[in-house]
C-alpha cells in the first residue's frame, strides 16, 4: 500500500500568531507556501533570511526540519538520510529554548518527532520509528490537555489514530508494545474539525490538513468519489506537491487521463524538488492507457531515483509493455532485471519478485483486461473478456483471474449482484493458491456487503480476507480488510 508515500509528506506547522519564541510572520507564512509547493531552495532563502533579522523566532528551525524530512522521502537516499538525521536533535533542542507554556513548546517537538519516525519507516527503523510516535503522541496528548482549544493539535492527533485503526498485523507488535491504538472514524472527525473550524490560523495548514483527510479517506475509508472530490479542483500550475496529490488520487480512482495530463503538464525546472517518483506515475498511467511510450517514463525515473522501492515493481511494469506487444524476449530481459535490482520491502515490489521467480509470465489478454480496468477503461476491459469463459484459460491461476477481473468490471460498472457471484467463484477456486485474487475478492465482497448495511457479512469477508494465505499483495489487503473491520464497531 502507498498510503506512507501518500501521507508523509505533508507535516507542516501553522499558526497565525505564535507565542514568544515561535512568531508566524508573513515571512515564514511564505516559506511554508514554498514547502508545501515543493519549492525547498525558495523555503530555505526566506528562512535564512528570518534567521538573520530575526533571531527569536524559532520557527525557523522546524521549517528547516520539514524540508530535510521531505527530501529524505522523496529521494529515499540512505546517505542523505544519515546525513540530516544528525540535525534532529539540534532541532529539538532549538525548540525547547522558547516558552514552555506555549502550546508550540510541544506541539513543534511532536511534529519533529511524527517527522522522523515517517522517515525511519522508509528505512525499515521500524523500533526507533514507534519510539518517535510514541513520543509525539504522548506530546500531542500533553497539547490537548493543557492547552484544549489549540485546534492544529487535531490534524496530527487524528492522522495517528486513523492510521492506527488500520495498521496491518504484522506491525501490531510495535503499537502493542507502546500501548498505541486507534479508530479511523474517530481520527477522520478530529482533522475534519480542524478543516471546518479552522479559526485564526493560515491558509498553508488548513490545505495540509485537507490533503491528509483526502487520503484517508481515499485508502481507509474506501471513499473514492469523496477523496476525488477534494483533489479535484486543486491549482496545480505552481505547485508540484498539489499535482502529486490530485495525480495519485486520480491513478487510484480510475481517471487516468486525468493523472496523465496533470502529470504531463506539472510545473517543472530547478526551482522545484527533483520528484523522480512523479515519472514513475506517468509510466503507470500510460500503461494502463495501454501507450506505447510508457516505458520511456519507467526509463527516465531508473536513470533518476536513488533510492531502493518501485525499482522491481518499475521493471515489472516495463516486461507488462513488452508482454502485451507480444515481445517475450524483452519481457524475460526485464524480469531478470527484476530479481537483481532494488529491494523487495513493499507489496508492489514483492509481488514483482514473486513474479519474476515463478518464471510463469501473465496471460496476456487478462493483463490486457487488467490494465484497463485499473485506468478506469471499463468498456474495454471487458471487451478483452467478452465471448470467454473458464474453459478458455488453461492454468488454475487463469482461470481464478478470469472471475477475478470479471467481478471487478461488473462491480465498479454497478452490477453488484453479477460481480457478488463472480467474486465467490473466486474465493472458492482460489483460496487455496497463493495469488492474491481470493484475498481481494474477499475484501471486496466485504466492501459490497458494508455499503449494502449489511455488517454480519462484511465481517465475515473481512476476516476471510486476512486468514487467506496469499504472498501477493499481504500487506496492502491486510491493512484494508483491517480497515473495513474498524469501521464496522
Amino acid at each position: 500500500m502507498r498510503l506512507p508515500l501518500l501521507m508523509v509528506l505533508f507535516s507542516l506547522p501553522g499558526s497565525w500568531v505564535l507565542a514568544d519564541g515561535y512568531e508566524y510572520n508573513s515571512r515564514c507564512t511564505t516559506a511554508l507556501e514554498n514547502v508545501l509547493a515543493l519549492r525547498l531552495d525558495d523555503a530555505r532563502k526566506l528562512i535564512e533570511q528570518e534567521r538573520k533579522e530575526n533571531k527569536s523566532n524559532l520557527l525557523p528551525y522546524y521549517i528547516e526540519n520539514t524540508i530535510d524530512f521531505i527530501t529524505i522521502y522523496i529521494h529515499e537516499e540512505e546517505d542523505e538520510f544519515e546525513l540530516l538525521e544528525k540535525k534532529k536533535e539540534e532541532r529539538l533542542a532549538a525548540i525547547r529554548r522558547g516558552d514552555p507554556d506555549s502550546p508550540y513548546y510541544t506541539y513543534l517537538q511532536a511534529e519533529i518527532h511524527i517527522q522522523w519516525a515517517f522517515s525511519r519507516l522508509k528505512f525499515e527503523e521500524y523500533f526507533t520509528a514507534f519510539t518517535e510516535i510514541k513520543k509525539a503522541y504522548g506530546l500531542l496528548s500533553d497539547v490537548r490537555k493543557e492547552h484544549p482549544d489549540f485546534t492544529p493539535a487535531l490534524k496530527s492527533m487524528g492522522m495517528l489514530h486513523a492510521l492506527f485503526g488500520a495498521i496491518p498485523d504484522q506491525y501490531k507488535w510495535g503499537a502493542n508494545m507502546l500501548g498505541l491504538s486507534g479508530d479511523i472514524d474517530a481520527g477522520l472527525k478530529e482533522i475534519k474539525y480542524f478543516i471546518d473550524r479552522p479559526g485564526n490560523y493560515p491558509k498553508v495548514l488548513t490545505q495540509e490538513a485537507t490533503l491528509y483527510y483526502a487520503f484517508l479517506v481515499l485508502y481507509l475509508q474506501k471513499d473514492y468519489d469523496k477523496a476525488w472530490s477534494i483533489v479535484a479542483n486543486l491549482d496545480t500550475r505552481n505547485n508540484l506537491l498539489f499535482s502529486f496529490c490530485k495525480a495519485s488520487v486520480a491513478l487510484r480512482t480510475g481517471r487516468c487521463d486525468v493523472a496523465i495530463q496533470t502529470l504531463s503538464n506539472r510545473p517543472s525546472g530547478s526551482a522545484y524538488l527533483a520528484f523522480p517518483y512523479m515519472d514513475f506515475m506517468l509510466g503507470l498511467a500510460k500503461t494502463r492507457r495501454l501507450d506505447a511510450d510508457a516505458n520511456f517514463y519507467f526509463e527516465k525515473f531508473l536513470v533518476e531515483f536513488k533510492g531502493k522501492n518501485y525499482i522491481k515493481e518499475a521493471y515489472q511494469k516495463m516486461g507488462w509493455n513488452a508482454l502485451i506487444r507480444n515481445d517475450m524476449t524483452r519481457y524475460k530481459f526485464y524480469m531478470e532485471r527484476v530479481k537483481s535490482r532494488g529491494a523487495s520491502v513493499i507489496d508492489d515490489d514483492k509481488q514483482a519478485l514473486l513474479e519474476a521467480e515463478s518464471g510463469i509470465s501473465p496471460n496476456p489478454v487478462l493483463l490486457k483486461s487488467r490494465l484497463l480496468f485499473d485506468g478506469g477503461y471499463y468498456k474495454e476491459a471487458l471487451q478483452q473478456l467478452e465471448g470467454k469463459s473458464t474453459e478458455d484459460f488453461k492454468t488454475e491461476k487463469d482461470k481464478t483471474e478470469f472471475t477475478y477481473r470479471a467481478a471487478r468490471i461488473y462491480h465498479e460498472s454497478g452490477m453488484t449482484d453479477k460481480a457478488k457471484g463472480y467474486y465467490a467463484t473466486t474465493i472458492r477456486n482460489g483460496e487455496q493458491l497463493t495469488y492474491y485474487f481470493a484475498a481481494s475478492a474477499a475484501l471486496q465482497l466485504g466492501l459490497i456487503f458494508e455499503k449494502e448495511g449489511n455488517t454480519e457479512k462484511a465481517r465475515y469477508y473481512y476476516n476471510r480476507c486476512m486468514n487467506m494465505n496469499n504472498k501477493e499483495y499481504k500487506t496492502g489487503l491486510d491493512s484494508q480488510a483491517k480497515a473495513g473491520l474498524n469501521r464496522l464497531k
